[in-house]
């Protein structure tokens, strides 16, 4: 009975040869046998070292030759699973086979689109030297050396491949500059900028020079201008379809991964450090000094890491995670904010901040964006997708500091004033020129009817290299019923078309191009508005709650706040008051805006440009332009309210969302801000009807429904390194901007519907007039 107990208490029991055993009884038994047999033992040992080897061989394999499913399972196991994850090289979609290519005809000439892709704006976006990056090989386990830089790779990232400066002449074709035309749109004639290793539209070489906050020098660096994120393409039948303005399907998330990763990868798998070494001799021509290579590496991995680990922590703490931007898309002013009011007071060598109340101001990305076209962008009174800068020169100078610019934040010191900066003030406003072109209203070639600067990419100059294709055949019965149609439910927001004659001359009072259109002069406003003799068109804005579309964006520049430590000695809302006469309110907070501050940032960074580089005061006033460093008064009110007895000015906020032309907006996929929709078809159906979940990161393009190739099925699984867009999540909201339900009088319709349902002919005839625009 005692051992039938004893055998009852061991509840982990094995039944071998139909006896009932406990564990611990049968670990009795089985040493017993294997003392009396040691060649079982021996074969055990093999059985389980060749167990180990087939294991750790089918990990490697997988690593080798399928790392995206080894990094999805690993992602799927919590815990350290998920840090092996992160080790693992990145998934990438497949490269898409291309035939041929062309560049759209967009009123600039091939020079003209070579010195926007490649002209830098003074950032220094990759944290390596430019040679360095050339020698880095791609972070996956090769034999082999595999260049980071490869064509082929980068555009699996989603950069559109360009030909070196050397060859530019003879290779252009290949890459898709078929038309050549005279420089347009500008005073001054474009040069070839300096790209001898062929990198991809949006690479810039930043030249060696001094460190304006350190005083040391830096070696020539790579950095992003804004045609990495504002140069579209599209994919048909394996032809690349290339224009300027749109936006990009860059992932530049997975571009800060794949260069850490390529970093850590160099130092510490075998034979790895050597390729990068005799790679850089060969590129330099010369021998290296292994040593110091080896600590430069490290320094700049270490710097990496220390960020890496410190902004992990900061998210701990507050119990949040960045949101995935994914292919398409990026929380740029988030970015921007965290990269100048924390990455910039961080000490060089340590990477320690100089007041701990500056944690506060890095966050996580969680209001990521589609890169917007900037197609007639210089000519918006209020750009952004919030309506919230005015000023030109701020706008591109502000874009520049968040993909790192060097700029002095820490100290004032001789030689290394506050505020000095590597930015190429005079190219971004070159950028902006080019942009721009001349004043539709003040050009006899003009002619107060278009545009003459970057135009927007026409249907018809796409559909000409598809001829005889039906997918992109135009009904003109339907473009004739959706021009109707977008007279009735487009035009108060996003105003006439840009460039249809036939709408101007049906409806010639709200045309794009008149002054005034007799619905806005009955609220008092204009259509175009004037400033120091330059117009400038008044996009509609819409208060967030009345275009229902997701908030997220719309609170970084009026909830966010930043900690301002007093040796820069700043103070926004009286800065910008003394300096461009805002009229701000007075804001009592301890901590401003971030908006607010960002805005006083750039403008000092501006003045000391201006100030090292001895500018004249008419070249001050050509690169400023008329327009004021300034807030949107809808968004920023001043308001009063009672404090102690006694009325009080107070700064109170009403977040906006603007509206914009619709010309080009046919090769502008996905839709919403957010890029939430994922065609235009999805767009004119109620909001409840649109895709709940789509793979983003294709550029391969539905001409029918006009945008991104969907999923058959909600639930189906994205390709390898596609990005899964997901409408619930924070940020990803598809609702708003809907047109649904059976009431027409628009003044009693719910927060987020603009109108009354569409039947499937109206969707059809209104889609097929907006491929025209």
């Amino acid at each position: 009975m005692a051992a039938i107990r004893a055998r009852a208490a061991d509840k982990h029991y094995l039944r071998l040869g139909g006896v009932a055993m406990g564990a611990r009884s049968f670990g009795t038994w089985i040493g017993g046998r294997l003392k009396r047999r040691p060649h079982i033992v021996s074969l055990l040992f093999a059985i389980v070292f060749v167990v180990i080897i087939l294991v750790a061989v089918a990990f490697a394999g997988m690593a080798y030759f399928v790392p995206d499913k080894l990094r999805d399972a690993a992602l799927k196991i919590k815990n350290s699973s998920n840090l092996v994850a992160q080790l693992l090289p990145a998934t990438l979609p497949a490269p898409s086979k291309i035939d041929s290519a062309y560049w759209l005809p967009q009123n600039w000439s091939s020079r003209q689109r070579y010195w926007f892709h490649h002209t830098s704006q003074g950032t220094a976006t990759i944290p390596v030297p430019y040679r360095w990056f050339l020698a880095l090989e791609r972070p996956e386990l090769s034999i082999h050396y595999t260049s980071l830089t490869d064509t082929e790779y980068l555009r699996r990232l989603g950069f559109i491949p360009s030909p070196s400066s050397k060859d530019f002449a003879t290779d252009s074709p290949v890459y898709g500059y078929h038309e050549e035309t005279k420089d347009a749109g500008s005073s001054w004639t474009a040069s070839t900028p300096d790209n001898p290793n062929g990198l991809p539209v949006g690479f810039a070489i930043l030249k060696g020079g001094v460190d304006p906050t350190t005083g040391a020098l830096y070696e020539d660096q790579i950095g992003l201008t804004c045609a990495a994120c504002h140069t579209g393409h599209l994919e048909y039948k394996n032809v690349s379809i290339r224009y300027d303005g749109g936006p990009a399907m860059v992932n530049l998330g997975e571009v800060e991964r794949v260069i850490g990763l390529s970093i850590a990868y160099t130092l510490n798998l075998p034979w790895r450090f050597e390729r990068f070494a005799s790679r850089l001799e060969s590129i330099e021509g010369r021998s290296v000094d292994r040593k110091k290579l080896r600590s430069g590496l490290e320094l700049a991995f270490q710097k990496i890491k220390k960020q890496k680990a410190a902004s992990d922590g900061l998210f701990t703490r507050q119990g949040v995670a960045d949101l995935d931007e994914g292919f398409g898309r990026l929380d740029a002013l988030n970015r921007i904010g965290s990269q100048v009011f924390y990455s910039n007071f961080l000490d060089p060598v340590t990477g320690e901040l100089p007041d701990p109340l500056l944690k506060g101001n890095f966050v996580r990305n969680d209001a990521p964006v589609s890169f917007p076209p900037i197609w007639d962008t210089p000519y918006f009174l209020w750009a952004q997708y919030d309506a919230s800068v005015l000023n030109e020169l701020v706008r591109n100078s502000g874009e520049a500091l968040g993909v790192t610019a060097k700029i002095n934040m820490r100290a004032s010191e001789p030689g290394r004033p506050l505020f000095a900066s590597s930015i190429h003030l005079s190219d971004i406003a070159r950028f902006e020129e080019l942009l721009r072109g001349t004043d539709p209203f003040s050009s006899a070639e003009a002619g107060g009817g278009k545009f003459n600067g970057l135009v927007a990419p026409r249907w018809k100059d796409a559909q000409d290299k598809f001829r005889g294709d039906p997918a992109w055949a135009i009904d003109e019965k339907l473009v004739a019923k959706g021009r109707d149609l977008y007279r009735s439910h487009c035009f108060e927001c996003h105003r006439g078309p840009v460039n249809d004659p036939t709408f101007d001359a049906t409806w010639p009072e709200d045309s794009f191009w008149k002054p005034e259109n007799p619905d806005r002069s009955a609220k008092g406003e204009k259509n175009w508005v004037e400033i120091g003799g330059r117009h400038y068109f008044n996009v509609v804005q819409l208060p967030v709650n009345v275009i229902g579309t997701d908030p997220q964006q719309s609170s970084v520049l009026t909830t966010r706040r930043v900690h301002l430590p007093g040796s820069l000695g700043l103070d926004p809302v009286n800065d910008l008051n003394k300096a461009w006469g805002c009229g701000l309110p007075a804001d009592r907070s301890a901590d401003p805006l971030f908006v607010l501050a960002l805005m006083d940032v750039v403008g000092k960074t501006i003045d000391q440009w201006n100030v090292a580089n001895n500018s004249s005061e008419q070249a001050k006033r050509q690169m400023w332009g008329p327009r004021k460093n300034c807030q949107n008064p809808r968004a920023y009110l001043g308001a009063r309210v009672s404090r102690n007895g006694k009325d009080e000015d107070v700064l109170a906020l009403e977040p906006q969302y603007r509206a914009r032309p619709l010309d080009g907006v046919w090769a502008t996929a996905p839709y919403l801000h957010n890029g939430s929709v994922p065609t235009l078809k999805d767009m004119l159906l109620p909001q409840g009807r649109r895709p709940s979940s789509f793979c983003v990161g294709s550029r391969k393009f539905d001409p029918v429904n006009v945008g991104l190739v969907t999923k058959v099925r909600a639930n189906d699984a994205c390709a390898a390194g596609l990005t899964d867009f997901n409408v619930s999540l924070l940020g990803n909201s598809n609702r708003g901007h809907s047109f649904e339900g059976k009431e027409t009088d628009i003044t009693k319709l719910p927060p987020g519907v603009l109108g009354p349902e569409l039947n499937d002919t109206d969707r059809r005839a209104l889609l097929e007039y907006l491929k025209t625009l």
